[in-house]
């Protein structure tokens, strides 16, 4: 019989967990969690690429706790901002096994407390790399025990410039342990990362291609002559989709600013809220915790402030700006549609901005379509190809 018949049982996991996963209802694993979690349990190290909403926390995270000793920083996990951080965190506790110490290190909060936690002892870290770094140098947190290394979200711990915490961690850990990094994207820098810290011993698993489009997501662009014209669109496609909850990526700042402010005052019956790099840790928890609990029904965000978030039920995203990288598009749309729920990702595409649509096109290797709105119609008239584009 298949995995898919067998589900979790058919990975030697312990029945303890393949309960745990049934309590979810989680019965079936994903691509990243059947080639992952067999490796990982026979003590490979792994270099995973694989999208965000695949299951990836799964995916190291049950061999793990079935390989644990339950001794002092027998594992550490590290993540490139809090939220995640939180989500790894909760997701063990969801696992049911109350004999499991783990614990969250980030900045903003006190030091006092997560060196109390430490002292206690714990079997599994989660923490930002600044705040790992603190306490090392502190001579709060031992290293000396660690057999599981795992760099979640490895992309963006590059993007955010923590390469060289997260190199000076591993250079500071004097034990043998198993490595296991995890990222949507692998560029050159995290490859030869890999290499070094396992002396190029390690399973690559290439999930890109299967993960890369999620299958269940509707894909599709409106094409807007002039910029002043976006906002209007904006307007005219959420009163045609209508979406209970919708997640909004802006690429700046100011534009997040722009647009939190301007929907604030419109009559468009949704309740408002934006996270950016700007806000505090607490104010962006708070947020967070009212677009989960539905208080909030359209957040708007910045790529680097929601990267790494876990929010389900998300009916739409939407792109009011082209993200400036294709990866990030693939990290946008994988907040909907998540473990096969449908949903749909629309993307508003400035005739200047084509070209980058294409680049969209070939790293997914499927063609999104193009939409139109009637009331617009005639003002947005023209063919797939704008006037001056060259093919």
């Amino acid at each position: 019989m298949t995995t898919e018949e067998n589900g979790f049982e058919n990975l030697d996991i312990s029945d303890k967990n393949v309960d745990a996963l049934k309590d979810l209802d989680i019965d079936t694993p994903t691509p990243v969690q059947e080639k992952a979690i067999p490796l990982i349990l026979e003590g490979a190290n792994i270099m995973a690429q694989s999208k965000t909403g695949t299951g990836k926390t799964f995916a190291y995270l049950i061999p793990i706790i079935d390989k644990l000793k339950y001794i002092k920083n027998e594992c550490l996990i590290i993540v490139p901002v809090r939220e995640l951080a939180k989500q790894v965190k909760k997701f063990v506790k969801d696992l049911g096994h109350k004999d499991l110490r783990v614990m969250t290190i980030y900045g903003g909060v006190s030091i006092n407390n997560q060196i109390r936690k430490l002292k206690r002892g714990v079997n599994i870290i989660v923490g930002t790399p600044g705040r790992l770094i603190d306490l090392y140098k502190r001579r709060e947190l031992n290293l000396n025990n660690l057999r599981f290394v795992v760099l979640d979200e490895a992309d963006r711990l590059l993007d955010m410039g923590f390469l060289p915490d997260v190199k000076y961690i591993l250079d500071s850990i004097k034990s043998n342990y198993q490595f296991l990094l995890f990222s949507a994207t692998l560029e050159y820098k995290l490859k030869e990362l890999v290499k070094k810290y396992t002396n190029s011993d390690f399973k690559y698993l290439d999930l890109s291609r299967d993960d890369m489009t999620v299958e269940n997501t509707e894909q599709y662009y409106y094409m807007i002559n002039h910029f002043k014209e976006k906002y209007g669109y904006f307007r005219d496609i959420i009163k045609k989709e209508r979406p209970k909850t919708v997640l909004v990526f802006i690429n700046t700042k100011k534009t997040g600013n722009w647009l939190f402010n301007k929907l604030k005052h419109s009559n468009m019956g949704y309740r408002i809220g934006y996270i950016s790099g700007d806000l505090s840790q607490h104010k962006r928890e708070q947020v967070l915790k009212r677009f989960r609990s539905k208080e909030i029904n359209m957040l708007i965000a910045t790529d680097v402030a929601a990267r790494g978030l876990d929010i389900s039920n998300i009916s739409h995203v939407i792109n009011y700006d082209l993200p400036r990288y294709p990866e990030n598009y693939v990290h946008r749309i994988g907040r909907t549609s998540r473990m096969n729920k449908i949903g749909k990702a629309i993307t508003l595409c400035l005739e200047s901005e084509y070209e980058y649509l294409c680049r969209i096109e070939g790293l997914i290797n499927r063609e999104i379509k193009r939409k139109t709105l009637p009331s617009r119609q005639k003002r947005n008239d023209g063919n797939r190809f704008p006037v001056g584009y060259m093919y």
